[in-house]
């Protein structure tokens, strides 16, 4: 049993280890595409935002332009105010410079101004230009960019335009998602060769795009560094353990449950089939009685008939004197005839007294009493071999004494001169009680059913005294046998040891 039991509690603990690891497995794969889905959500709303803040930029220098080719250097001042604007209302525009190709002509520009180096690299992408804008990172500004145009836009150009551009700026947001640590992104310019803003390591999950701006193609770039927590939130964990457990829990007590309604259905069928092996054991008992009694009865009512008509022929005749002893065997054959009805009549329905605590060796005394007398007339001696301390079993000891001296009745009947011995002794728990004769023993053909009703080896036996014997015993919860291989035939009866205690 405890061997079933840890069989069964090592295969619920596999498929619980086994269920939460595919559980955790599902979580862990459903959490990195939701992770997934929400970094691609994020990056293309800031991916369309930055966008839209290039696309301003291109407005912001043909305005600029448009104002310095109807002023001119005269009317700089119309030039620098509507520049003081956009640097106010757009931040990331950190300065607007217009730079001559003639370095002996004024340089228009806002503050901070450009470094030589810068103001060099407007005026080369200036005369490069063919009328589209041109864009380069800040040689002295890393995270800055130069967005350039021409002014007027056309071979005849002698300025370069240019707005010097935050990198960083241009991508920022108060979206809590970006100010994760496991979340990255960066700009770079539409060569790919050169990052403006950002870093992070490759093969990490991510998003990359250029900026829908035709004059700025920046490339959009965002990473995500999924982790284990990440995947597996601590919430998450629990939540599995819980539900998983609680569902093998479940599990166990249904296939407990199942088992045992398998096992109710098992000894029904089992039962059915006792009622019926019992029912045709009666029947065969019924049969085997009714036959029993039909050769038991047989006799004595055919030497009641037989003596009848002898009583009547003689009664004819007038010969008085030899009818008192037609009439005495048959009383004596009609008094056989009512024993045998009574002991049949004991043995399938005995009367059942309340138990109580008797003493064995009471029961033994009382029988060697009782059969004294006929032991003597037959030279034979009835012997106790007791236990030193008294013995109590429970049960009635009207029946105890009825089964006592049923055995030695049969040993004395068994031979003349039989000598019988009683003999008790403790086995564990249990009394055990032996009858015990050097008679001839009983024959080998009727030891198999020795307890069988109707089956005896006397010539006037009725057969019921053992099949008596074996009820009353078995309601006492013992058993009686007859033991095999003994010197001497020794009927064994096996009781229970009384465990009450006497009243005071």
């Amino acid at each position: 049993m405890a061997a079933l039991f840890s069989n069964k509690l090592w295969r619920y603990a596999f498929l619980w280890t086994l269920t939460v690891i595919l559980a955790l497995s599902g979580v862990a794969f459903f959490e990195q595409q939701n992770l997934v889905r929400e970094l691609t959500a994020k990056s293309a709303t800031l991916h369309r935002l930055a966008s839209q803040r290039a696309d301003q930029h291109d407005a912001h220098l043909t305005s600029l332009s448009a104002i310095f080719v109807a002023g001119g250097i005269e009317r700089q001042d119309l030039l620098l105010e509507v520049a003081a604007t956009i640097t106010r209302f757009y931040p990331r525009i950190t300065s607007v410079n217009l730079v001559p190709y003639d370095q002996s002509q004024p340089m228009i520009e806002t503050q901070p101004g450009l470094s030589l180096a810068a103001r060099e690299r407007v005026v080369d992408l200036a005369r490069n230009s063919t009328g589209a804008l041109q864009i380069q990172q800040m040689p002295d500004l890393l995270d800055h960019y130069l967005l350039v145009k021409r002014s007027p836009n056309s071979d005849a150009a002698q300025h370069g335009l240019a707005l010097v551009i935050d990198a960083r700026a241009l991508i920022a947001t108060d979206d809590v998602f970006w100010q994760q640590p496991s979340v990255a992104l960066r700009l770079l310019t539409p060569d790919a060769q050169t990052v403006l803003v950002g870093q992070f390591s490759p093969g990490e999950t991510g998003f990359s795009k250029p900026l829908g701006s035709v004059s700025q193609p920046l490339i959009f770039e965002t990473s995500l560094r999924i982790g284990l927590a990440d995947v597996l939130p601590m919430g998450r964990v629990l939540a599995v353990f819980a539900l998983i457990t609680t569902l093998i829990l479940l599990l166990a007590l249904a296939s407990k449950q199942r088992a045992r309604t398998k096992d109710a259905e098992s000894r029904a069928k089992l039962s059915a089939q006792e009622t019926r092996l019992a029912h045709a054991s009666r029947v065969n008992a019924m049969g085997e009685m009714a036959s029993g009694m039909a050769h038991e009865l047989a006799q004595p009512l055919t030497a009641i008939l037989s003596q009848a008509q002898a009583g009547r022929h003689l009664a004819r005749r007038g010969d008085v004197e030899r009818l008192g002893k037609v009439f005495e065997d048959t009383v004596s054959q009609a008094q056989r005839a009512a024993n045998i009805l009574d002991r049949l009549r004991r043995w399938s329905k005995p009367n059942r007294a309340p138990s109580a605590r008797c003493a064995v060796h009471d029961a033994a005394h009382n029988v060697q009493n009782l059969l004294a007398q006929e032991a003597a007339s037959k030279g034979a001696t009835i012997i106790l071999s007791l236990h030193d301390d008294p013995l109590f079993i429970d049960a009635d000891p009207v029946e105890l004494e009825q089964v006592v001296f049923n055995l030695v009745r049969n040993a004395l009947d068994a031979s003349d001169a039989a000598q019988v011995t009683i003999h008790t002794h403790l086995e564990e728990q249990s009394v055990i009680l032996d009858v015990r004769d050097n008679g001839t023993g009983v024959p080998e053909h009727i030891k198999p059913r020795i307890f069988d009703p109707f089956v005896t080896g006397k010539p006037d036996g009725t057969g019921l005294g053992l099949a008596l014997c074996q009820r009353l015993v078995e309601e006492m919860d013992g058993n009686i046998l007859l033991l095999d291989d003994t010197d001497q035939t020794t009927f064994r009866l096996s009781l229970p040891l009384s465990n009450k205690t006497v009243a005071p």
